[in-house]
């Protein structure tokens, strides 16, 4: 996962992120899948149940497997499973400038709830996030 974020992401998650999130016990609140082709990984949505809420924490897709409906389905395999553990509602920050999973997110009917500002790095200065919801 970590080896995939790196090749997708300008700002990848660490391994040991993925290790302390993702290699935890049965009852840990994080939970990742996976979307496999042809026994490759190309896809992961890392996430959790906090409570009445569920969280998104991250999505990556492979370069070479994007727009092909891979990130629709690990948000909405995700979302599936948040509803099936009682979550009430779904949770995300994403970077501003992150146009195509803003528009993703719409899609799936998430709406902005606020900005955190200049709260992503960049090579100079910091970006805003949205903050993200959607009603389960």
């Amino acid at each position: 996962m970590a080896l995939l974020d790196a090749s997708a992401s300008l700002w990848p998650w660490r391994e040991s992120q993925y290790l302390r999130c993702c290699a935890t016990a049965e009852d840990s609140a994080e939970r990742a899948l996976l979307l496999e082709v042809d026994a490759v990984l190309q896809g992961f949505v890392v996430y959790a149940r906090e409570f009445d809420d569920g969280s998104i924490y991250n999505i990556v897709v492979a370069d070479t497997a994007r727009r092909q409906g891979f990130g629709l389905r690990l948000l909405q395999a995700a979302v599936d499973a948040m509803v099936a553990s009682g979550a009430r509602r779904c949770l995300l920050e994403v970077r501003k400038s992150n146009s195509a999973a803003r528009k993703l997110y719409e899609q799936m009917g998430f709406h902005v709830d606020g900005m955190r500002r200049n709260y992503y790095p960049l090579p100079t200065g910091r970006e805003d996030a949205v903050l993200m919801s959607l009603d389960l």
